[in-house]
């Protein structure tokens, strides 16, 4: 009976131990267990950022070809101002010429003016200055034909002397 209660005791003590180490693994499996849902929730976490993160990327990516494109127009945009301020300047360089053209066919013009009116002046008194000298011409053939019905008279009267 010593050796059953010895046997027993050995048993007890064993069934104890196994007792104990059960407890310790059931704790272990469930503290693993508590950190394993933890894991997951993290895992489910990093999932949801992660996703997050890909439509973030996403959105910048296609933010990024916008702006990339509206690069490209506004650079054409600006070559074309560029292009438009040549022009401008071209034009602004066209009209300072024209202008100095036209001044200089203004300042011409007046002195035609003045010219032709010196020559419109002068025409007037050279006008004048015929009608004087018909004057005067009608005037020496009056006293010529006088002086000629004269010397006509003068030179009948003598033939007849």
């Amino acid at each position: 009976m010593d050796k059953i209660k010895e046997k027993l005791e050995k048993l007890r003590i064993e069934s104890e131990s196994h007792q104990s180490r059960a407890e310790k693994a059931e704790e272990e499996a469930k503290q693993l267990k508590e950190q394993l849902a933890k894991r997951e929730t993290e895992v489910q976490s990093l999932n949801n950022k992660i996703t997050l993160l890909q439509e973030n990327l996403d959105r910048t990516e296609k933010r990024v070809e916008e702006v990339k494109l509206k690069k490209v127009e506004g650079d054409k945009e600006e070559s074309q101002v560029e292009t438009l301020q040549r022009k401008v300047q071209l034009l602004e360089q066209q009209i300072e010429d024209k202008g100095r053209s036209w001044r200089e066919v203004t300042d011409k013009a007046r002195g035609l003016e003045l010219t032709a009116e010196q020559a419109d002046r002068k025409a007037k008194q050279l006008e004048a200055d015929k009608t004087e000298l018909e004057k005067r011409l009608d005037d020496m053939t009056q006293k010529y034909n006088v002086a000629k019905q004269e010397l006509d008279s003068t030179l009948k009267g003598l033939e007849d002397l």
